[in-house]
């Protein structure tokens, strides 16, 4: 199977919630304490929500699909990191 690199482009404000979301999924995995979780991203989470939430909901949804892909992809790759060949 052949695969090509593909590129996204989605709105910084939601971008920044994925980021987020992905740095507490990696301190999970990491087995670090819900406290240390906490202190270390919640604030960077709740943020990055209060960005998005001033956003306008027509802003909100451009970028919905690749939002998504970037999304699963983040998760995906801390729950099944590529080996490299």
């Amino acid at each position: 199977m052949k695969f090509e690199k593909v590129e996204l482009n989605v709105p910084k404000e939601s971008k920044e919630i994925v980021d987020a979301v992905d740095a507490i999924l990696e301190d999970i995995l990491a087995k670090k304490s819900v406290a240390e979780i906490a202190a270390e991203n919640l604030t960077g989470l709740f943020e990055a929500v209060s960005g998005f939430d001033q956003l306008d909901d027509e802003f909100k949804s451009q970028g919905r699909d690749d939002l998504a892909a970037y999304l699963v992809q983040k998760v995906m790759n801390r729950l099944l990191p590529v080996q490299e060949a």
